[in-house]
């Protein structure tokens, strides 16, 4: 079954080279919840930073920018973002999203972990990033054995119509050792802490670990899994390896974590193949929350 999947995976890439149209020819999105009234929709998704057989990062910008499209997210939180893949969102985006974010390393060619907000729906309040080390506030700056700088990006966002203003920060743990996860958890969870004092926080991010871990478990402790309190959800792994099947991971490493007591309307893990393809190895996270 695994060789069927990975052959089939690998003769639709083959055709999209070739400019061979498969799948849903219409490039239609389907089975898009409807946004529940007085919910904000939020959104994770890892995109896979490198091109590779199974679609390279112009093809798959395409397919993501319709996926966006259809859940129209709020604001969404994006991990290995480079900057091929924020020049081709900020040239399809552009008019309706704003983003914010620093690279995680010192050199402009790197990976971010941008905020992206309806710009016009929402005033940025404030932004920033910080490292995931024993020094958050020096740039590429790595500790507890990460093997890359790994940091955390926030904005704070009003709605320019009602005021309601609340935080979207955006993660990207580190993907060898848990030691290493659980102590940029750490560091993740201070900030997570200073910033939700004034204005209720949502946090989205690739975790890189399974649910039931030290550094999950240490989450949870703070936040809510918005799978577990949502009145609608489903459960299921979110690395899918182009469709092609993990081994390494047993449940979902992506989440959207949210503060305790807060009510969310859906959670839903985004599946959709667009054109026959998939947007990245990761599936895509949403969920509807009742801040307020």
């Amino acid at each position: 079954m695994c060789l069927i999947k990975n052959l089939v995976a690998l003769f639709t890439a083959i055709l999209l080279a070739l400019g061979v149209t498969v799948g849903n020819g219409s490039g239609e999105v389907t089975d898009v919840p409807e946004q529940k009234d007085g919910a904000v929709r939020v959104v994770s998704f890892n995109l896979r930073s490198a091109n590779d057989i199974y679609g390279t990062v112009k093809n798959r910008s395409v397919l993501m920018e319709k996926v966006l499209t259809a859940y129209a997210p709020d604001s969404f939180g994006v991990q290995e973002a480079n900057p091929e893949w924020l020049s081709l969102l900020d040239e399809s985006l552009g008019d309706r999203y704003a983003r914010v974010g620093d690279g995680r390393n010192l050199d402009k060619n790197t990976e971010y972990s941008c905020v992206f907000y309806l710009r016009d729906k929402y005033e940025l309040l404030d932004s920033g990033t910080i490292w995931l080390s024993e020094t958050p506030d020096v740039p590429g700056s790595k500790d507890y054995m990460s093997s890359f700088p790994r940091i955390c990006t926030w904005a704070t966002l009003k709605n320019r119509e009602t005021g309601f203003t609340y935080t979207h920060i955006n993660t990207h743990l580190d993907h060898l050792l848990e030691c290493t996860r659980t102590k940029q958890a750490d560091v993740l969870l201070n900030k997570i802490s200073e910033l939700s004092g004034t204005y209720p926080v949502v946090c989205t991010g690739d975790f890189n670990t399974n649910e039931g871990t030290d550094t999950y478990k240490k989450m949870t402790a703070a936040m809510d899994d918005s799978r577990l309190v949502a009145e609608k959800t489903e459960s299921g792994k979110t690395y899918h390896n182009y469709g092609r099947g993990d081994v390494l991971h047993t449940s979902a490493i992506d989440f959207i974590f949210v503060e305790k007591e807060t009510n969310v309307a859906e959670y839903k893990i985004i599946k959709n193949m667009v054109d026959g393809m998939y947007v990245s190895d990761h599936y895509g996270l949403c969920a509807d929350i009742y801040f307020e």
